[in-house]
């Protein structure tokens, strides 16, 4: 980077230089002389030294966590390392803030002090308003020296990246009973033979078994509830689509409703089969989430997909990749522009 000269301070700096002559001249003591001389050597000095300050200055950049909630605060760490004996009253980092998923940048600049043989620290608080991959990036730095005539920049590639995932909001989430009910019985419209479980008996629902098991209709009928015992474990999962279409509000309300919806499941026990779009790819990406921590990685995992503008093609892409899958539930913008989720039946 460029150096950038303080002419002002300059200018005061030789106004008092030619004072410093100008007594020495009228008194001819040891001591304007020494004034004098010390006025001389010092801004070579200065400069010499920010230029060895400015080779081996290093810079850190860390988060406290790789995760962070959305809207809440976290906490850049911005340090400054010193090996050397030379001290900076002024050592400017330039930080670029992108969210690589949404291509949103921004840039700031921090100082902080380069202290004798030490590390200098200051902990920026960040409130992230969208979901996303955030990656902290110094590009550059300029170092000041002591008497302030020059800032000496210089290229860094120091980088930290953080995930932001959605918030938990409870009273978003999409009623388990509605959407298990709508699962089961779109699994009942499918013959015998083509369902990933068959239904060998019902009986009395018991504490603990699975939402998704429930029989609605006869559970209604009887005014007890009924549960479904199936001869394999596919009724304990349940397929979400993510589709990452539309404008970046779109896809932040979408990325937030599937987060508390698949949260909601897991927390009933009920494992998911997470799926999204990768446009790169070209192939649909998958986790199994049996827990949230599965669910906090496979969302740091879907901000590398790009955004797409066509979302109607991606069940025709379900159908032709996954033909055996029957149905699935899709989060996705509805026709009214709000963030919805719906049960796709192939």
């Amino acid at each position: 980077m460029k150096t950038r000269i303080r002419f002002g301070r300059i200018i005061v700096y030789i106004i008092l230089y030619l004072t410093a002559i100008g007594f020495y001249r009228f008194l001819q003591s040891h001591y304007t002389l020494i004034i004098l001389v010390t006025m001389s050597v010092a801004p070579v000095l200065s400069i010499l030294s920010c230029l060895i300050l400015r080779r081996y200055v290093s810079i850190s950049l860390r988060t406290a966590s790789d995760i962070s909630r959305r809207n809440e605060i976290s906490y850049l760490t911005v340090e400054v390392i010193n090996p050397t004996f030379i001290p900076s009253m002024d050592v400017t980092i330039h930080i670029n803030c992108e969210n690589t998923f949404y291509k949103n940048k921004a840039g700031t600049g921090v100082s902080l002090p380069a202290r004798v043989h030490r590390t200098s620290d200051v902990m920026l608080p960040m409130k992230l308003s969208m979901n996303g991959t955030i990656r902290y990036e110094a590009d550059y730095i300029r170092v000041r020296d002591l008497m302030g005539f020059i800032d000496m920049g210089r290229k860094v590639d120091v980088s930290t990246e953080l995930s932001v995932i959605p918030e938990s909001t409870p009273e978003s989430m999409i009623s388990m009973s509605e959407m298990n009910q709508g699962m089961t019985e779109s699994e009942e419209t499918k013959k015998k033979g083509h369902d990933f479980s068959d239904v060998s008996d019902v009986r009395e629902y018991i504490p603990g078994d699975r939402l998704m098991s429930i029989h609605w209709k006869l559970s209604a009928k009887r005014d007890i509830l009924m549960v479904k015992d199936r001869e394999s474990m596919s009724d304990e999962q349940m397929v979400v689509l993510i589709s990452l279409s539309g404008t970046h509000q779109d896809v932040d309300n979408i990325l937030c409703l599937g987060y508390n919806l698949v949260e909601g499941l897991v927390r009933e026990n009920i494992y998911v089969k997470l799926l999204w779009w990768n446009e790169t790819l070209f192939e649909f990406d998958e986790r199994q989430i049996g827990c949230l921590e599965d669910l906090r990685e496979a969302f740091a995992g879907m901000y590398y997909a790009p955004i797409y503008k066509e979302s109607g093609r991606i069940r025709d892409y379900m159908a032709s990749i996954k033909p055996f899958l029957r149905s699935y539930v899709e989060v996705m913008t509805n026709e009214s522009g709000e963030p919805d989720a719906v049960i796709v039946e192939q």
